[in-house]
């Protein structure tokens, strides 16, 4: 006899088909990779084991993306008074001596075992806003703030099952420098063992050593991180750790920096983190250097990364130009499919036009996303003749016209993104606007515009009136976007047949159109995403330095 189909009576019971816990926790995974926590929270009502695993997600990363607004200031308290309900007796009893009144609540899970992503200067700040909720000023004079701080790290390495991700950037807040002694908890050396992703701030001043301490330990347990992210500062012990770490790793894929306000790694320095890559040449995919000083020998040696794919040179140095004879650049080639050349300024200590136009001769075999600053007709002239499998092209410094006319004969280009950030800015002039217009070959699909300035209604009709370009997707990048932006766009998709799939604009554009005209448009737009971020952080950098300046 077959076996009944789920849903059939069978003795008068109906088989209710039930999803396996792997089914459940895939499920939840993808809300959590979406960042959805209302919507994962709610799915902890439905049943015992549906919020089991919603739980383990929802405390897992905690601290991450917190911008301490008015809401996460509740947030970061409300974590802390739970994380101090799963304290152990003895640990409780100490805050209880110092003078702390706390609730004897046992909670229903054993939140710090879920932990997998650990960023402790948000700890830090989450702790403080506890400490400033829950102590009086007699008790800020007898008890120490460093004494929570430590119990609440402490249980968190001690119970954890090993960090996945640790961002070490620490916060000095208000009161004395970091006091905590990572590599005395028991469970320092298990905590890091499985750590994929590891964060080190060279700018923050460790004056007791604790985070150097906490970074050997590492550098001795952990040999398979996958993601190291550096912000680079001067020569201080940090930083002299920085190649150590990455020799100590089996595979490691991304090398990626973040550029400090101030400071950067000097020549020595730069020279020792490039020497170290030697270690990684099979594995390392992604590379983003920032204030680091380049010449040849770095150069040579990231040739020899035989899967590098993402390369970015962002606010990076250089003593003298670079350049290589026309013979060696047959042998000397990068792999990498996508270049960043960034820099803030026309310092002489940037990065010069010669030394970035060899760096893209060297790129040019495999290359197929370009970002840079600067543009002439030198660079004209090599990516027309001898780049021909470019798709994606973003220039930061607009050049006359005549520079890229090439680019309405191109077959391979589908993304352009025009910007003009410069205090002279030209970009968005009617007469400028035809001619960007005239210019985007047809197969382009995604136009990408940016400005500091506001851009007029009239100006962005004129590009998209006098393309031939069948665009799918437009993202904008300016001051301001109001209803007579949103109307000229969808005035566009209209009489293109709804061609237009979706509509970016920039996170930190002030928005003022009718958010009900908005839901109008969604008819011939369908995605409209009004928190688009724009991906080549320089451009965000000089935005808010010109709004402060001007």
């Amino acid at each position: 006899m077959s076996p009944t189909p789920l849903g059939f009576r069978t003795k008068g019971k109906i088989d209710t088909p039930k999803l396996t816990s792997d089914c459940i926790e895939e499920i939840l995974k993808s809300l959590d990779r979406e960042n959805d926590q209302a919507s994962l929270y709610s799915w902890t009502l439905v049943n015992r084991s549906w919020c089991q695993v919603a739980i383990s997600l929802l405390w897992s990363h905690p601290f991450n993306n917190m911008r301490f607004d008015g809401n996460d200031n509740e947030k970061g308290y409300l974590l802390i008074r739970t994380y101090i309900s799963c304290l152990s007796d003895e640990a409780t009893q100490q805050l209880i001596d110092e003078g702390h009144k706390i609730k004897n609540i046992k909670t229903l899970f054993d939140y710090p075992t879920y932990l997998k992503e650990l960023h402790i200067g948000n700890l830090q700040v989450s702790i403080c806003q506890w400490w400033e909720k829950n102590t009086d000023y007699m008790l800020k004079r007898k008890a120490q703030f460093q004494n929570v701080e430590s119990l609440i790290l402490e249980m968190l390495f001690n119970k954890c099952n090993g960090f996945k991700k640790l961002d070490c950037e620490l916060q000095q807040l208000c009161y004395d420098n970091n006091n905590t002694d990572f590599v005395s908890f028991s469970g320092i050396q298990r905590a890091v063992s499985r750590l994929n992703e590891l964060h080190i701030d060279c700018t923050y001043v460790d004056h007791q050593g604790h985070l150097s301490n906490l970074l050997t330990t590492i550098i001795n347990n952990s040999q398979y991180i996958n993601h190291i992210i550096v912000t680079p500062y001067f020569d201080c012990p940090l930083s002299q750790q920085i190649p150590k770490l990455i020799e100590s790793q089996n595979n490691l894929s991304s090398f990626n920096m973040l550029s400090p306000l101030v400071g950067s790694f000097n020549p020595s320095r730069s020279a020792s983190i490039f020497s170290s890559l030697t270690s990684q040449v099979i594995s390392l995919t992604s590379l983003d250097f920032r204030k680091l000083f380049i010449d040849w020998n770095s150069l040579e040696i990231l040739t020899k990364c035989s899967n590098l794919k993402n390369l970015k040179f962002i606010n990076c140095y250089q003593e003298k130009d670079i350049t290589l004879p026309d013979s060696l650049y047959k042998s000397f080639q990068l792999t990498i499919n996508k270049l960043t050349l960034n820099n803030e300024n026309n310092s002489e200590t940037f990065l010069s036009d010669l030394t970035c136009t060899t760096i893209i001769m060297i790129s040019k075999n495999r290359l197929k996303e370009l970002v840079i600053d600067f543009f002439n007709p030198e660079l004209s002239q090599i990516i027309n003749t001898q780049i021909p499998n470019l798709s994606s092209l973003s220039i930061r410094t607009i050049p006359p016209i005549q520079q890229l006319e090439w680019i309405s004969c191109s077959t391979s280009l589908s993304h352009l993104s025009l910007s003009d950030v410069g205090i002279s800015s030209r970009l968005f002039s009617i007469t400028v606007c035809q001619q960007i217009g005239q210019l985007l070959p047809t197969n382009l699909l995604h136009l990408q515009l940016e400005s500091r300035y506001n851009i007029a209604p009239e100006s962005l009709t004129c590009i998209l009136e006098n393309t031939i370009a069948k665009l799918e997707i437009l993202s904008l990048d300016v001051e301001k976007f109001d209803d007579t932006l949103l109307e000229a766009i969808g005035d566009y998709a209209r009489d293109t047949g709804k061609r237009l799939k979706e509509l970016r604009i920039g996170k930190d554009t002030r928005i003022e159109f009718d958010h009900n005209l908005c839901k109008k448009l969604l008819c011939v737009i369908p995605s409209i995403n009004q928190n688009y971020e724009d991906p080549w952080p320089v451009l965000i950098e000089r935005r808010v330095h010109y709004r402060e300046i001007y």
